[in-house]
């Protein structure tokens, strides 16, 4: 069910995804990180909406496979980040659950029918300079202090 706010938008409920900062270390045990690019140019972590009754790991894992047809395992929960999506006039709070994942340095399939136009393995650095989302990052920046330990 919708309702308004003092603005007169229009609210509805919480919709919740899930996905995760991939890492992999490569033949000379270089870090990259798994990020996708998609049809709106923004670069980020590959991420999805819950199926009904899937938990936030099951998603996770499902998502990002299904976004870059890399397998994964997952670590732990980093993060859970909220913030305000529109969709054909309706507001919603997204909430992500983001976990750290580790993953062979396989070649990534970008799920084009998904909106994804890349999917590559980039260095640290450069990722973080390659991120849209300040929350992303920030999200990114965790890991990477968690991986450093």
């Amino acid at each position: 069910m919708s309702k308004d706010n003092r603005a007169g938008r229009r609210f509805a409920g919480v919709v919740l995804a899930a996905g995760g900062v991939v890492y992999s270390y490569g033949p000379e045990g270089d870090l990259k990180l798994l990020l996708i690019r998609d049809r709106h140019r923004a670069w980020t972590l590959p991420k999805g909406r819950l199926e009904r009754g899937e938990t936030d790991e099951v998603a996770a894992v499902r998502e990002i496979a299904e976004e870059t047809g890399v397998a994964c395992e997952l670590e732990y929960l980093l993060s859970r980040v909220r913030y305000p999506i529109c969709r054909q006039g309706v507001w919603r709070s997204k909430v992500v659950a983001y976990f750290l994942a580790r993953a062979a340095q396989t070649k990534p399939i970008p799920a084009t029918g998904e909106g994804i136009v890349v999917a590559a393995w980039i260095a640290p650095a450069t990722a973080l300079r390659t991120l849209t989302y300040p929350k992303v990052r920030a999200v990114v920046e965790q890991a990477l202090a968690l991986l450093q330990r």
